[in-house]
C-alpha cells in the first residue's frame, strides 16, 4: 500500500494548484470540493450568488479523464426530464419507460444544482438513490451513475417541515461561501481574467475510472486510530448536551452521517500518504454535522476543545506526578518542623472597643486602633466610661513600635505619651525547622530522581509523538495549517505543565537540603504549602 500510495499526494496538490488558478479566498471550498469527489461524496454550498460556487464545480471535472459536468439552476417548476433527460420516445413505442440520460445528471461526472431546496418532490426522491447509491432507476432497470461529487448551492438552508431533512442529510460536506473581502485579492478580481484550466493540466495528471475504483477500494483500509474515536465520542456527548438545552436548534447527526464522516477521514489520510487517521483529519468534523449557521462556532469549539483534551494517545498521567510531589511535601514538613509553645499578649474586646487599664477608664475603638498607623499621628476619639456618662474627645494617636500600644501627642506641649491596652495572656505555638536525618535526606533524592525521570521521559514521548504521529499536521493538503496550531498548543501545554512539576520538585529539593538547624519558621513556606 505505501508504494501505490507514495506519489498520491504529489497528484492530488498538482490538481489543487491548477483548481485555485485566478480563484480568490476560494482555497478551503475548493480543497473541500475534491476531497469530497475523491471520497464520492456531495457538497452543499451555503451563499449568496455571484461567488464562484458553480465555478468551482464546472472546474471539478477537469480532474477526471473524459469528465462531463452538469448544472441546472432549479425553481419550482423544474421538471424531472430537465434534470435526469427526456422519455425516449423509440422506447415508448416498445412499451419501455426509459429517459435518454446521457447528457443529463446520470451521465456526468460532477454535478451543480443551484437553488436545490427548490426541487420538486419526484426530483428529490430520483435524488436521494442517485446520492446515496450512485444508481438511477430509469425505467424497469437500475442504471449507474458515473458521478464523482454532486455539487448543490443555496442562499437558504432547507425550509422546516416541507420534507428536505433526508435530502439534507445526503450532503456530507457543508460550507458557507461568502464574496471576496481582502481589497487586494477583490482589486485583481475585478481586472484579471479568469483562464480556463483545461489546458492547464495534462491527461497524465487527470485521474481514470480504473484508479478512482483502485483508490475507493483502498481507503477503508485506513486506520482509525482510538483517539479519533474517543473524539467522535466527546463530540457525540457534547451535541447531546447543547440538544438538551437547545430545543429549538438542535443537532441532528445520524449514525450513516458518523460512518460517512469516517470514510471522509479515512480519505483525507489516504491522500496525505498515510496509512491512518491523524487529528488533523478529524478538524473535517466540522464540516459535516451543522445544520444552520448559528450553531458553527458551538461545533468548531466543540471540536478543538476534544481534540485538545481528548486527541492525544500518549501514556501519561500527570496525576500521578503531582500525587507523588504532594506526598514528598508532606513528608518533608512532618520531617523537617516542630511547634514549641510560647506565650502571646492578646488584646482583649469589650462590644467593640479596646481599653486603656489605669487611665480615667478611656477606650479606643478597634475599628479606629486597626486605622492607625505606626508613622503618622490621626485624629482619633478616645471614650470614657466612668459609670454616669458617656464622653469621647479627639486625640492625634497613632501605634507604638511596641506592640500593643498606643501614642498620644499632647498638642500644647509639643509631647507624647505612650499607653498600653489591655491585655490577657494565651498559650500559642511557633513552628521551627529541624535539619533531616542524613538517610532520610538520601530517600527523598532517590525519590526527587524518580520524578525527574519520568518528567523527562514524558518530553521525549511528547518528542517521539510530534516527530512520528503527528509529522504531517503542517502539510494536510485539505486542512489550513492554521489548524495544525491548536493540535501541536495543546502537546506545548502538557510540555509546559511538566517543566513546573519539574520546577516545584526541585523547590522540595532545595527546601530540605537547604536546612542547616532549628531556625523560626515566620511565615509559610511557599514551596510546601
Amino acid at each position: 500500500m505505501a508504494n501505490k500510495i507514495k506519489s498520491i499526494k504529489e497528484q492530488i496538490a498538482n490538481l489543487l494548484h491548477v483548481l485555485n488558478t485566478d480563484l480568490y479566498e476560494r482555497e478551503e471550498q475548493i480543497k473541500l470540493a475534491l476531497l469530497a469527489s475523491l471520497a464520492g461524496e456531495s457538497i452543499f454550498m451555503l451563499g449568496p450568488p455571484g461567488v464562484a460556487k458553480s465555478l468551482i464545480a464546472r472546474r471539478l471535472k477537469h480532474v477526471f479523464k473524459g469528465g462531463k459536468s452538469f448544472e441546472y439552476l432549479m425553481n419550482r417548476f423544474s421538471t424531472p426530464d430537465e434534470i435526469f433527460g427526456p422519455v425516449s420516445i423509440s422506447k415508448l413505442k416498445e412499451d419501455q419507460y426509459e429517459r435518454q440520460t446521457e447528457h443529463y445528471l446520470p451521465g456526468a461526472t460532477i454535478v451543480f444544482l443551484d437553488e436545490i431546496w427548490k426541487a420538486g418532490p419526484s426530483i428529490q426522491n430520483a435524488l436521494l438513490t442517485v446520492i446515496n447509491e450512485k444508481v438511477y432507476r430509469n425505467g424497469a432497470q437500475e442504471e449507474p451513475v458515473k458521478l464523482k461529487a454532486l455539487i448543490s448551492a443555496s442562499n437558504e438552508l432547507p425550509a422546516k417541515g416541507e420534507g428536505l431533512e433526508a435530502l439534507w442529510d445526503r450532503f456530507l460536506i457543508r460550507t458557507y461561501v461568502d464574496g471576496v473581502r481582502a481589497e487586494s485579492n477583490f482589486f485583481d478580481l475585478l481586472t484579471k481574467p479568469v483562464n480556463d484550466i483545461e489546458k492547464k493540466l495534462t491527461e497524465h495528471q487527470k485521474i481514470d475510472d480504473k484508479t478512482y475504483k483502485e483508490w475507493a477500494e483502498l481507503i477503508p483500509l485506513v486506520e482509525v486510530p482510538e483517539e479519533i474515536i474517543k473524539i467522535i465520542q466527546v463530540v457525540r456527548f457534547k451535541i447531546q448536551e447543547y440538544n438538551n438545552k437547545k430545543q429549538e436548534t438542535t443537532i441532528y447527526v445520524s449514525d450513516r452521517r458518523w460512518r460517512k464522516i469516517v470514510r471522509l477521514m479515512r480519505a483525507s489520510a489516504f491522500f496525505n500518504d498515510r496509512v491512518k487517521v491523524d487529528l488533523m483529519d478529524a478538524f473535517l468534523i466540522q464540516f459535516c454535522i451543522w445544520d444552520n449557521e448559528k450553531q458553527i462556532p458551538f461545533i468548531q469549539k466543540t471540536i478543538q476543545e476534544a481534540i485538545e483534551n481528548h486527541g492525544y494517545s500518549l501514556s501519561m498521567d500527570l496525576d500521578i506526578i503531582k500525587d507523588q510531589i504532594k506526598s514528598l511535601k508532606d513528608d518533608v514538613k512532618r520531617e523537617t518542623s516542630f511547634l514549641k509553645p510560647y506565650d502571646i499578649d492578646e488584646l482583649v474586646e469589650y462590644d467593640g472597643y479596646y481599653h486603656i487599664p489605669g487611665y480615667d477608664g478611656r477606650k479606643i475603638k478597634i475599628e479606629d486602633y486597626n486605622g492607625l498607623n505606626s508613622i503618622n499621628y490621626i485624629r482619633v476619639r478616645l471614650y470614657y466610661n466612668d459609670g454616669w456618662q458617656n464622653r469621647n474627645e479627639q486625640n492625634s494617636l497613632k501605634k507604638s513600635s511596641k506592640l500593643n500600644f498606643i501614642v498620644k501627642k499632647d498638642e500644647y506641649y509639643n509631647n507624647s505619651k505612650t499607653y498600653k491596652l489591655e491585655t490577657q495572656k494565651k498559650k500559642g505555638e511557633k513552628e521551627y525547622t529541624k535539619k533531616p536525618h542524613e538517610a532520610v535526606s538520601k530517600e527523598w533524592d532517590k525519590t526527587v530522581q524518580k520524578i525527574l525521570t519520568h518528567c523527562n521521559n514524558y518530553k521525549e514521548q511528547i518528542d517521539t509523538y510530534k516527530n512520528t504521529d503527528l509529522k504531517h499536521i503542517y502539510i494536510n493538503l485539505f486542512l489550513d495549517k492554521t489548524y495544525a496550531a491548536v493540535v501541536d498548543r495543546n502537546l506545548s501545554k502538557i510540555i509546559e505543565a511538566i517543566n513546573t512539576l519539574e520546577l516545584d520538585v526541585k523547590k522540595v529539593q532545595d527546601y530540605y537540603s537547604g536546612i542547616k538547624g532549628q531556625r523560626e519558621i515566620k511565615k509559610k513556606i511557599l514551596v510546601l504549602e
